[in-house]
């Protein structure tokens, strides 16, 4: 939902830097180390409260409504991780027409944070959508169908964090509600806000100088320069002959900044080739495009993978 990449992101440096295995994982256990140490600390319920952006959401004093249970909540599929700027999700189902959530955050050790949220599900959804459209770091999450009422299908709610929320654990309670004043029993989940790092070890500009990966069963090494080509015969129903193909993918560059403050910044340039079907087809023989070429720079906070 991300990429603050902690394991992943050393492992890649294995290939990628100059330093040795060794001093990799020794990076990798001190930066898991301090992580732990972070994420397992209890967040009071009103900081997390007091400091979460949620779309289509009101806070409100006191205490939700008692619930009448006269309508279910399954949030089964609801995740244990939320990441740093950027929150987490509540996947919900219901067997009623619901169109409302109430939220309220607790600490680990049972208190609940004053006040509690009052969430529009149209307006949440739609505007988790309309961020997902503009390629925001969720976008490959699936959203549930869009209408005014949810009835069976999966929603997602989106519920944001802004900078002060720190490492650490807290836990939610959440009922939904119906346009008829039904209100579902309350479901509690507890999560984790993951961190990364803070380490002078692994912060500076890392250069990619190889990519290993495995193809049917098999692995193959391609060095930074050099063409990582896809080969076959080909043939020519008018003619009855045959010619080779040869399309090559070449990355000419690729490197990975990691800052202190856990964001990072990816540049990379890559050249694919093009073959010509029909081209190739008319002349018999193997007829190539211009190549595309792939650039990209990015910078991105909380992205990680376990």
């Amino acid at each position: 939902m991300k990429i603050i990449f902690r394991t992943a992101a050393l492992a890649a440096l294995v290939v990628a830097a100059s330093c040795g295995k060794d001093k990799v994982d020794a990076i990798a256990e001190q930066l898991e180390e301090q992580a732990e140490q972070l994420e397992n600390t209890p967040l009071e319920a009103n900081a997390v409260t007091d400091n979460v952006v949620i779309p289509g959401g009101s806070k409100k004093e006191g205490v939700p409504p008692t619930p009448n249970n006269a309508i279910s909540l399954d949030v089964s599929a609801a995740g244990k991780t939320a990441f740093l700027n950027e929150g987490f999700e509540i996947p919900i189902k219901s067997d009623g027409d619901i169109v409302g959530a109430y939220l309220q955050f607790k600490s680990k050790d049972g208190i609940l944070g004053e006040g509690y949220h009052d969430i529009d599900i149209a307006s949440n959804t739609t505007a988790a959508k309309t961020t997902a459209n503009k390629n925001s770091i969720r976008s490959k999450i699936k959203k549930g169908t869009l209408r005014t009422t949810s009835k069976v299908d999966d929603v997602n709610l989106d519920i944001d964090f802004n900078a002060k929320i720190e490492p650490g654990t807290f836990c939610y309670v959440i009922c939904v509600y119906d346009g008829e004043g039904n209100i579902s029993a309350p479901s509690e989940v507890c999560v984790t806000v993951e961190s990364w790092g803070g380490s002078s070890a692994v912060v500076g500009k890392w250069s990619l100088v190889k990519e290993e990966y495995s193809e049917e069963g098999e692995s193959k090494v391609f060095n930074v320069g050099d063409p990582d080509c896809d080969e076959w015969t080909a043939s020519c129903p008018e003619n009855q002959g045959e010619f080779e193909i040869s399309v090559c993918y070449t990355q000419e560059y690729g490197s990975l900044e990691l800052k202190s403050d856990g964001s990072f910044a990816i540049d990379f340039k890559g050249m694919d080739g093009n073959y010509d079907y029909e081209a190739s087809q008319l002349a018999c023989e193997a007829i190539y495009k211009d190549p595309t070429v792939y650039r990209s720079k990015q910078r991105k906070l909380g992205l990680r993978s376990r």
